[in-house]
Protein backbone atom coordinates (compact mmCIF):
# COMPACT_ATOMS: atom_id res chain seq x y z
CA UNK A 1 0.00 0.00 0.00
CA UNK A 2 1.50 3.25 -0.95
CA UNK A 3 2.21 5.52 1.72
CA UNK A 4 0.86 9.19 1.30
CA UNK A 5 3.23 12.15 1.06
CA UNK A 6 3.14 14.26 4.44
CA UNK A 7 4.03 17.25 2.20
CA UNK A 8 1.51 17.29 -0.32
CA UNK A 9 -0.56 20.68 0.17
CA UNK A 10 -3.74 17.94 -0.03
CA UNK A 11 -2.92 15.95 3.20
CA UNK A 12 -2.37 19.34 5.11
CA UNK A 13 -5.58 20.64 4.56
CA UNK A 14 -7.30 17.02 5.95
CA UNK A 15 -5.32 16.84 9.01
CA UNK A 16 -6.53 19.96 10.48
CA UNK A 17 -8.71 20.87 12.67
CA UNK A 18 -11.52 23.10 11.62
CA UNK A 19 -14.36 24.87 13.80
CA UNK A 20 -17.06 27.51 12.98
CA UNK A 21 -16.35 30.88 13.56
CA UNK A 22 -18.66 34.16 12.62
CA UNK A 23 -17.73 36.41 10.43
CA UNK A 24 -19.86 39.02 12.15
CA UNK A 25 -20.09 40.58 15.95
CA UNK A 26 -23.12 39.98 17.42
CA UNK A 27 -25.85 41.83 16.39
CA UNK A 28 -27.64 44.83 18.51
CA UNK A 29 -30.69 42.98 19.02
CA UNK A 30 -28.93 40.71 20.86
CA UNK A 31 -27.32 42.70 22.79
CA UNK A 32 -30.10 44.84 23.88
CA UNK A 33 -32.05 41.73 24.56
CA UNK A 34 -28.88 41.04 27.11
CA UNK A 35 -29.45 44.54 28.55
CA UNK A 36 -33.13 43.64 28.84
CA UNK A 37 -32.69 40.21 30.88
CA UNK A 38 -29.95 41.59 33.22
CA UNK A 39 -32.08 45.25 33.61
CA UNK A 40 -34.85 42.82 34.69
CA UNK A 41 -32.70 40.75 36.77
CA UNK A 42 -31.44 43.70 38.98
CA UNK A 43 -35.41 44.66 39.18
CA UNK A 44 -36.15 41.64 40.28
CA UNK A 45 -33.04 41.67 42.98
CA UNK A 46 -34.70 44.87 44.27
CA UNK A 47 -38.40 43.95 44.59
CA UNK A 48 -37.43 41.16 46.44
CA UNK A 49 -35.15 43.46 49.12
CA UNK A 50 -38.21 45.74 49.46
CA UNK A 51 -40.47 43.11 49.87
CA UNK A 52 -38.31 41.26 52.51
CA UNK A 53 -37.91 44.59 54.49
CA UNK A 54 -41.39 45.33 54.22
CA UNK A 55 -42.34 41.72 55.57
CA UNK A 56 -40.44 42.08 58.27
CA UNK A 57 -42.05 45.69 59.47
CA UNK A 58 -45.23 44.58 58.87
CA UNK A 59 -44.69 41.23 60.71
CA UNK A 60 -43.06 43.38 63.77
CA UNK A 61 -46.43 45.48 63.82
CA UNK A 62 -48.67 42.34 63.94
CA UNK A 63 -46.57 41.16 66.79
CA UNK A 64 -47.25 43.92 68.74
CA UNK A 65 -50.83 43.88 67.77
CA UNK A 66 -51.06 40.38 68.79
CA UNK A 67 -49.30 40.61 72.33
CA UNK A 68 -50.93 39.00 74.94
CA UNK A 69 -53.06 41.51 77.06
CA UNK A 70 -51.76 42.57 79.85
CA UNK A 71 -52.83 40.87 83.41
CA UNK A 72 -55.71 42.99 85.69
CA UNK A 73 -52.75 42.78 88.57
CA UNK A 74 -49.79 45.06 86.13
CA UNK A 75 -52.99 47.19 85.29
CA UNK A 76 -53.40 48.03 89.00
CA UNK A 77 -49.93 48.51 89.82
CA UNK A 78 -49.54 50.53 86.93
CA UNK A 79 -52.41 53.28 88.67
CA UNK A 80 -50.99 52.90 91.84
CA UNK A 81 -47.64 54.48 90.37
CA UNK A 82 -49.67 57.13 88.67
CA UNK A 83 -51.48 57.70 91.38
CA UNK A 84 -48.24 58.54 93.76
CA UNK A 85 -46.28 60.24 91.24
CA UNK A 86 -49.90 62.52 91.10
CA UNK A 87 -49.87 62.97 94.68
CA UNK A 88 -45.86 63.69 94.71
CA UNK A 89 -46.40 66.31 91.68
CA UNK A 90 -49.64 67.69 93.41
CA UNK A 91 -47.38 68.24 96.74
CA UNK A 92 -44.47 69.78 95.08
CA UNK A 93 -47.19 71.96 93.44
CA UNK A 94 -48.01 73.68 96.52
CA UNK A 95 -44.77 73.68 97.87
CA UNK A 96 -43.94 75.91 95.03
CA UNK A 97 -46.76 77.99 95.32
CA UNK A 98 -46.52 78.65 98.88
CA UNK A 99 -42.90 79.44 98.33
CA UNK A 100 -43.67 81.47 95.67
CA UNK A 101 -46.10 83.50 97.22
CA UNK A 102 -43.83 84.00 100.36
CA UNK A 103 -41.36 85.54 97.94
CA UNK A 104 -43.50 87.93 96.33
CA UNK A 105 -44.71 89.24 99.94
CA UNK A 106 -41.26 89.51 100.82
CA UNK A 107 -40.15 91.31 97.73
CA UNK A 108 -43.33 93.60 98.53
CA UNK A 109 -42.07 94.49 102.23
CA UNK A 110 -38.50 95.23 100.64
CA UNK A 111 -39.71 97.88 98.49
CA UNK A 112 -42.00 99.09 100.60
CA UNK A 113 -39.04 99.20 102.70
CA UNK A 114 -36.90 100.47 100.22
CA UNK A 115 -39.20 103.72 99.01
CA UNK A 116 -39.00 104.77 102.32
CA UNK A 117 -35.30 104.83 103.27
CA UNK A 118 -35.00 106.40 99.56
CA UNK A 119 -37.22 109.37 101.28
CA UNK A 120 -35.64 109.47 104.67
CA UNK A 121 -32.26 110.17 102.95
CA UNK A 122 -34.07 112.76 100.20
CA UNK A 123 -34.94 114.46 103.02
CA UNK A 124 -32.05 114.65 105.01
CA UNK A 125 -30.41 115.98 101.56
Amino acid sequence: MPQADKHRATHRLTRRTYSLTSRRGPSWPAIMLGLLAAACAAAALAAAGFALVTSRDNSKKADALCAPPISEREIREQLAKARIALDHEVATRLVLQQQASESAAEIHQMRTDLAFVKRQRDKSN
